[in-house]
């Protein structure tokens, strides 16, 4: 079981880059470019792996380039289905030796509905997960953002915001939330077959580990608790991860900066901190995962991942074919 952990608050708050200048990223922003369209074409096409030309400067890369290949790949909303929140608790960010969580985009087209049937098992073709190699499943909670014509008020005080936000501006634009399972995977792996040493912002520049979303059935039985009593009680709900049948890790949203409301203030602060807030304001209607309340958990292609979240029947149980 992960252990449960409180992250102070300064271990969370996004900080201002050392540099902003988009022409001049350490002398090769041309480059950064090239990048991210390969890490789209990589994605998009399995039959396109990263080339190894790309190395040296991918791995001259500090995090701020890696954001920054991050959006240069998906510039504008249409190239969205959201975003994702990682290393949201010590034990991810000690892994990932940084003192923060990281954010990452995910495309249009990788976030599937999991079956109507909640007690069904999702196949999943290896083909679906973006080009990547896959490493295993976590157990999320998944917000969905209002759009700008439900929330035009709520929207405005963000685009407008000069400092950080509060979690109140921030849940005034949350429409709902969703059990939610990310599958995890890699376009790295042929860099690391090569001996490769990959570094931090390498793994975030890649879509940070994304391979696939999928949502699970966030409906509840009539006359149950309203969205504000849903999201009050996400941190202590339960949340249990298993691989054919045999439990692997029980956690909660106590994992994901002690509260995911917390994980997607982060995210919002985190944009709006690094002159960034138009990428935040395109998330607009689109999902947001928070982080895993159960860690990762490796499953191999042909084994079941399941993910079940008190309160919710059924869960979501899926499989790479």
């Amino acid at each position: 079981t992960c252990p449960s952990s409180t992250v102070p608050e300064l271990m969370w708050r996004a900080s201002a880059p050392v540099f902003r200048n988009r022409r001049g990223w350490r002398g090769y922003a041309a480059t950064l470019g090239e990048i991210g369209t390969s890490l789209r074409e990589a994605r998009a096409d399995s039959s396109k792996p990263l080339s190894m030309k790309l190395v040296p400067d991918m791995m001259k890369m500090s995090l701020d380039d890696a954001y920054e290949a991050q959006r240069l790949a998906y510039p504008t909303r249409g190239h969205l289905a959201g975003a994702k929140c990682g290393a949201t608790n010590s034990k991810g960010m000690k892994a990932f030796g940084i003192s923060e969580p990281f954010r990452g985009l995910i495309p249009a087209g990788c976030i599937v509905q999991a079956t109507a049937d909640p007690h069904a098992t999702l196949e999943i073709p290896q083909s679906q997960l973006g080009g990547s190699v896959l490493r295993g499943g976590e157990a999320e909670w998944c917000y969905r953002l209002l759009g700008e014509d439900k929330a035009k008020e709520a929207w405005g005080a963000i685009a407008n915001a000069k400092s950080e936000v509060s979690e109140d501006a921030v849940l005034a634009i949350v429409d709902d939330v969703f059990p939610a399972v990310e599958v995890c995977g890699s376009r790295m792996v042929g860099y690391v077959q090569a001996g490769v040493e990959l570094t931090t912002p390498m793994k975030i520049a890649d879509g940070a580990g994304n391979g696939l979303v999928i949502l699970g059935d966030n409906r509840q039985p009539e006359g149950g608790p309203s969205l504000s009593e849903k999201i009050e009680t996400l941190a202590t709900r339960a949340v249990t991860s298993k691989v054919d049948g045999e439990t692997q890790t029980e956690g909660s949203g106590l994992e994901v900066l002690s509260h995911p409301l917390k994980s997607l203030t982060w995210l919002a602060n985190h944009f709006i901190l690094r002159g960034e807030v138009e990428t935040f304001l395109q998330l607009q209607g689109l999902h947001v995962m928070t982080g895993t309340c159960t860690g990762l958990d490796g499953f191999a292609p042909g084994q079941t991942f399941e993910a079940t979240f008190e309160g919710y029947p059924g869960g979501i149980k899926i499989q790479v074919v």
